[in-house]
């Protein structure tokens, strides 16, 4: 086992010594369910993805050495010629992560992982206050400044209930197909933003108000979670009737969903949100064209407005969008 810096011990940024320690709270996590993984699990699959418990080895591996080359040039002195890395380019570093760590060894890897904690916690020993402010694009264009990307407990967290998920369920994925206009909408309907910022939250906030009026952030987080039922009902409607339903009464049906949410936990909810986005995707791919060109109004235009399901399905991931700006105040790097 590699040992990591102690980042109890003074000299390290205060802010950036919490950030490490979530860090570490949170790798034990993961390790204790990788502890769970029998030999014969590694390639189970893991839900609701393509990607074995090997893959999220690999990728587990090679996610601290993907942060330093997002944060390449960071502590070079000013006026340094870097070249940032794109979210492309992140992505493409990803994927050679897993591609290659799938010829090797579990026990291989989990060194490799160590390993490179190691290394990375050594560079957030380096960092200043001035470092804090810099913007690294490899996490796209807002949201991404050292202060917040720092924070990257979400990440094992987020993994450690991939690998929960993968013991618990025999996941055989589905080969779907899209038709043509509906690719976009699939790809901004990933939920990988979402739970993002869900696992970041800091959890002493769930039960607090959040900045809409009656709901607190685990009411808020149960909303986004149900968020697809509306869309699921036009959906469904369409496809087996080849017509557009009238509009639900929306605030009750919100209400009700939530209600009934009352004592569930933030990790129930996310269970529940990555089955119902699963379930959007199947109703997705039985759309045909015809559907998509069925008119429909859009509840929340003023009439009259003349829009169609594939505008209805293209617009919809601003529901995701709208609510996780709504989450975001609660986020650890925000407290």
């Amino acid at each position: 086992m590699v040992e990591e810096p102690d980042f109890r011990e003074k000299g390290t940024h205060p802010y950036v010594r919490r950030a490490a320690m979530d860090m570490e709270a949170a790798r034990d996590e993961l390790r204790a369910a990788i502890a769970e993984i029998k030999p014969g699990d590694w390639e189970r699959l893991v839900p609701y993805g393509a990607r074995t418990l090997h893959d999220l080895l690999a990728h587990l591996a090679g996610a601290d050495q993907a942060w330093a080359l997002a944060a390449h040039g960071l502590l070079r002195a000013e006026g340094a010629e870097t070249k940032p890395l794109a979210p492309a380019g992140a992505r493409a570093a990803r994927e050679r992560s897993i591609a290659r760590g799938r010829s090797q060894p579990t026990g291989a890897l989990l060194e490799e992982m160590a390993r490179r904690r190691k290394l990375l916690l050594t560079l957030y020993e380096l960092l200043e206050e001035r470092h804090l402010a810099v913007a690294l694009p490899a996490f796209g264009d807002v949201h991404n400044s050292v202060r917040e990307r720092i924070w990257l407990g979400y990440h094992d967290r987020m993994h450690a209930a991939d690998v929960r998920r993968a013991l618990r369920m025999r996941w055989h994925p589905p080969r779907l197909r899209f038709a043509p206009g509906v690719d976009s909408a699939v790809e901004a309907l990933s939920p990988a933003e979402t739970l993002y910022v869900v696992y970041s939250v800091d959890p002493v906030c769930w039960e607090r108000p959040s900045g809409v009026p009656g709901w607190t952030f685990r009411d808020l987080l149960a909303h986004i979670v149900t968020g697809d039922w509306v869309l699921h009902a036009h959906l469904r409607h369409i496809i087996e009737r080849g017509t557009v339903a009238p509009w639900p009464d929306i605030d009750a049906g919100n209400a009700g969903r939530i209600a009934e949410r009352h004592f569930s936990t933030h990790a129930v909810l996310v269970e529940e949100f990555l089955s119902m986005r699963h379930e959007t995707m199947l109703l997705l791919a039985e759309l045909k064209p015809p559907h998509l060109r069925l008119p429909i109004s859009f509840w929340w235009d003023p009439p009259p407005n003349e829009h169609t399901v594939l505008d209805y399905v293209l617009a919809f991931e601003r529901h995701d969008r709208t609510h996780r700006a709504q989450l975001r105040p609660a986020m650890k790097h925000q407290r």
